[in-house]
């Protein structure tokens, strides 16, 4: 017993001695790794022989019983693991009492489906049984390991474990086994994160002994909420002193969510403790050396529960002290939505020892070992964003298995911070706003000299541009299309005088560049000598090279190249280091894995990206600039339009597809099937592009579909002189014989340009476009603005330019994303086109929540004979305003009419005061219409003035909502047919069939 006294003793010195040199080197700012920081097997304290360790006890239904009160989750369903023979892969699957039941399971009818959407479905409970099953490990295929869904259908929870087995796709055939151990480390420092802020963690590393689950249990049931916010302080509260070199924390909590939808079964997670998986060491508690506690049952009831209580006081005093480093609670909001270097992260001199050590090349590095850890959180945090799609993902139901919380462009590296150079500026930034020093080395390639002269001339606003990018080394240049982005970077070539690489991520841009920095350019320059493949010294034939594919004829002067045949097999062309600029073309693609590998890898000291529009469809624009840096100039759709002085129009067409499912929802192909199959449809966009015709105009007709284009195609192939069709389907020789061949129309002759919106997007040019077809509808504004830009052009005799815009307004998510297509229409400076002005106002603009009132009313004020207002919704407030405004209209003999949902047509709220307010416009002697089947948003005064759009105008504005004005007899009898038809009563309101 006495030389236990002295071991123990031995042991206390050697610990205090530990955490004293820990102090030590913690105040210098030197960073230290725990000694199992690289693997378990490398610690000398981690015993190899995990299998023998553990002391194997019989299960009895106590155990069971103990088990359950920590591992407490839902009890009326379950899940399995199960493997498949063939594939090896293995997963968990919710158990069903009548799986497989002949006459009830539709599986075993052949019937594909998922258990979650059987009507059939009845869970099997949990039960004592299962759990005896599953500690016993009876199984030799582990077919009795059981998971348990944490989240109850109330949203509270008993527990909280981070995840840190490998999910990546595939992984299932090795139990979720990581494939580096890296895992380790992030384990490490979670758990040092826990002991630092005294929360009881159990650790158990998972069945295939390279993965590990981080264990926090409640005494009572808390909500999900709280629980997850609870998950995400203390990992900002650690990030105060614990190094953090990977965001996938914040992916690896569960419950994933704050609540789950009727039906829902939340997140599955493995239990511990699985007999077959224990006899190898594995799904095992374990130390902080990853041995395994020799009694997993006193491990296990050793390990405190927390108590709701405890968790707020302690968020409390963490939000006290909080250093603005909070990067989430669960939700996107407007703060998380700041860019990373517009947070209020101060950084704060005393975790930085002499000066922070800045190196430029192709990333900024920052050496790491006088940074105390805070410090080296919060520059990785400037090179963090969260990720959109995940948050959209979550919005809708889908699956964000794939998807992180965060985006992170950072990593660690032999003792450097890497984070993308775009970030330069906000870096310098906040070091000066906190006081504190640093030095930058630059290390970045100047490349060679060369002599090219630039042989062009500027507009003005192209001068503005290249005077912007000259103030910097790196930046953006956002132009609208016809800028002339060619120009200004052949100018930006002449003005560096050094050898350049421009990237392109479409092969549709090559001639258009190279057509372009020939013209543009005069390079004074030997040509290059190059070796063939059998030896032979020749020289280039053109100073500019290519590099497309397995054609390679790079000069190492002005260079044009394909993304994707500058990586391959991870491998970057030997090239991509020699160049003192590098320019990426239609650089909203920077977020691509290739591209931004790519940007990665450039070290050249000059870097710009240039594109027609900085956003993307997903949400990732924020890589752009981490990459490539800010936008240094911006020059606007609307401003092109001013510059060539003509109108913009927009040409609004209500169409009469209906979906068959009136308002049940269906998938957007099935919705785009409804459209383009439609004959009526088509006949009345086939109509319009005649009356182009008729009227000297040139159309471009755009759809998503290649059979739409062709059905089109077929209806208008002898309406004009020339009619081209330009989709995927014809070969790139095909193509470019269509594009010969539309270069030879004389400008006396007619033609239409059939095409599919992907051929026509970037880099597509031909000035004689004036009108736009929009055959299928759109949402992004990205790409509102880029099918748009196909008219920006200059033409001689161009003397406007419009869009035919088809509404789709029996199909909500067509109808949607016309409203968020008006939102972009008025952005780039398009009006509404009249063709019948009258006496009345005649302001036909696109108005937003803020400035729609005024022009609105005074039309109610002014009408003569009818009102028809169809709003979805009703609110108390505009109900009353309106009735104020409408009573003297009523007085004066004008007829009002209301259309709205009728009650039992609701998908939420209270009937109770919708039925109210309608009984108090029908009090106040207005028609009031209940529709059930679909309700539009519009108003239209004397069956001529029309206002559309995404307001409800009895209901409350949005501030992203949007409405157009138009005048105009046809669009009004179109509304109100789509309204009225079914009741034969459009005599009523001034219609007649």
């Amino acid at each position: 017993m006495a030389e236990i006294d002295k071991l123990k003793i031995c042991i206390e010195k050697l610990e205090s001695e530990n955490a004293y040199l820990k102090t030590l080197l913690e105040q210098a700012g030197i960073e230290y790794k725990p000694i199992d920081a690289i693997s378990p097997s490398s610690n000398a304290l981690f015993d190899p022989n995990q299998d023998s360790r553990i002391i194997p006890e019989k299960i009895t239904h106590n155990h069971a019983r103990l088990f359950y009160s920590y591992f407490w989750g839902r009890t009326d369903v379950y899940s399995k693991r199960s493997q498949n023979k063939t594939t090896g892969k293995a997963g968990y699957y919710p158990q069903c009492d009548n799986f497989w039941k002949q006459g009830i399971c539709p599986k075993a009818s052949g019937v594909k489906i998922k258990c979650k959407d059987c009507h059939h479905r009845r869970w099997t409970k949990l039960g004592a049984a299962q759990i005896e099953n599953h500690l016993h490990g009876f199984k030799e295929d582990a077919s009795d390991v059981i998971g348990i869904y944490p989240l109850f259908p109330d949203g509270t929870c008993r527990l909280l474990v981070f995840d840190f087995d490998n999910h990546d796709k595939g992984a299932e055939t090795l139990d979720n086994a990581n494939t580096d151990n890296n895992w380790i480390e992030e384990v490490d420092a979670l758990r040092e994160i826990g002991k630092a802020n005294e929360i009881p963690m159990l650790v158990e590393r998972s069945r295939s002994g390279k993965g590990a689950h981080v264990w926090i249990f409640f005494d009572t049931p808390i909500s999900a909420s709280l629980a997850r916010r609870f998950g995400f302080s203390l990992l900002d509260k650690g990030a105060e002193s614990v190094n953090m070199k990977s965001f996938s924390y914040y992916d690896r909590m569960l419950p994933a969510q704050d609540y789950i939808e009727d039906g829902e079964l939340g997140n599955l997670i493995a239990l511990p403790l699985q007999g077959q998986a224990l006899k190898h060491g594995n799904s095992a508690f374990v130390d902080e050396n990853w041995n395994a506690y020799p009694n997993q049952w006193i491990a296990l009831q050793n390990v405190s529960k927390l108590s709701a209580s405890k968790i707020e006081a302690l968020l409390i005093g963490w939000n006290i002290s909080s250093t603005g480093m909070v990067m989430d609670s669960g939700v996107s909001t407007e703060k998380d939505d700041a860019k990373p270097w517009e947070r209020n992260e101060q950084l704060h001199a005393e975790n930085v020892s002499g000066k922070v050590s800045i190196t430029i090349s192709n990333q900024l590095y920052i050496k790491t070992d006088n940074l105390k850890p805070r410090i080296q959180n919060q520059i990785r945090r400037m090179a963090s964003f969260l990720n959109p799609i995940f948050f959209r993902n979550k919005a809708i139901g889908l699956s964000n298995y794939a998807q992180s919380r965060y985006i992170y462009l950072g990593e660690d590296n032999s003792g450097y911070i890497c984070i993308p150079r775009g970030l330069l500026e906000h870096l310098i930034e906040k070091l000066e706003v906190s006081g504190i020093p640093y030095t930058v080395s630059d290390k970045r390639i100047d490349g060679r000299k060369i002599n090219v002269t630039f042989i062009g001339e500027l507009r003005e606003s192209q001068k503005e541009a290249v005077s912007a990018l000259l103030k910097y080394d790196y930046g953006i240049l956002s132009a609208a299309t016809a800028f002339g982005k060619t120009v200004v970077c052949s100018n930006l070539i002449a003005q560096k005088q050094v050898n350049t690489l421009i990237l392109l991520e479409s092969s549709a841009l090559i001639e258009q560049w190279e057509n372009a920095l020939s013209t543009f350019l005069k390079i004074d320059e030997k040509l290059p000598e190059y070796k063939t493949k059998t030896g032979r010294i020749k020289k280039r034939k053109n100073l500019i090279g290519i590099i497309q594919g397995t054609k390679d004829t790079s000069t190492g002067i002005v260079d044009i190249a394909m993304v994707g045949s500058l990586y391959k097999k991870d491998e970057f062309h030997p090239r991509l280091k020699e160049y003192g600029m590098v320019i990426m073309d239609e650089c909203h693609h920077s977020a691509s894995e290739t591209v931004s590998r790519i940007l990665r890898e450039v070290s050249a000291k000059y870097v710009y990206g240039v594109t027609a529009t900085p956003f993307r469809s997903d949400g990732l624009e924020r890589i752009n600039e981490m990459l490539l840096g800010p936008i240094r100039f911006k020059y606007t759709a609307k401003e092109r339009a001013e510059e060539l002085g003509i109108d913009y129009f927009i040409v609004s067409r209500f169409t009469r597809a209906v979906s068959p499912h009136g308002r049940d929802k269906h998938h957007i192909n099935e919705a785009y099937e409804i459209i383009k199959n439609n004959d009526l449809r088509n006949e009345q966009i086939a109509d319009d592009i005649k009356s182009c015709i008729a009227t000297q105009r040139a159309p471009v007709v755009l759809t998503k579909f290649i059979d739409h284009a062709e059905v089109l195609y077929d209806l208008l192939k002898n309406s004009a002189d020339h009619v081209f069709l330009l989709t995927g389907k014809k070969s790139k020789k095909e193509q470019r014989e269509i594009r010969a061949q539309m270069d030879a129309v004389p400008v006396t002759e007619s033609f239409i340009l059939i095409a599919t919106g992907q051929l026509i997007g970037e880099g597509f040019d031909y000035p004689r476009l004036d009108t736009l077809i929009m055959a299928t509808p759109v949402a992004w504004r990205g790409l509102v603005e880029q099918y748009a830009g196909r008219l920006n052009r200059y033409f001689e005799g161009k003397q406007n330019v419009m869009i035919f815009d088809y509404i789709d307004a029996h199909i909500p998510m067509f109808d949607n994303m016309y409203v968020k297509r008006l939102k972009a229409y008025k952005r780039i400076g398009y009006k509404l086109y009249d063709e019948n002005q009258t006496e009345k106002q005649t302001v036909n603009a696109i108005f937003d929540s803020d400035s729609y009132g005024a022009v609105y009313e005074q039309d109610l004020r002014e009408a003569r004979s009818d009102i028809v207002i169809s709003s979805p919704t009703l609110a108390r407030r505009k109900v009353t305003r309106m009735l104020a405004i409408l009573k003297e209209r009523q007085e004066a003999g004008v007829k009002i009419t209301i259309v709205t949902w009728h009650p039992d047509a609701y998908f939420y709220g209270y009937d109770i005061h919708r039925i109210e307010l309608v009984e108090t416009l029908r009090n106040a002697g207005i028609n009031i219409e209940l529709a059930e089947d679909s309700c539009e948003r519009y108003a239209v005064i004397d069956n001529e003035i029309v206002w559309y759009g995404s307001m409800n105008l009895l209901s409350k504005d949005d501030v992203e909502d949007n409405i157009m004005r138009v005048v105009s007899t046809n669009i009004a009898a179109e509304l109100l047919e789509m309204t009225f038809k079914k009741g034969n009563r459009l005599e009523q309101y001034g219609v007649v069939e």
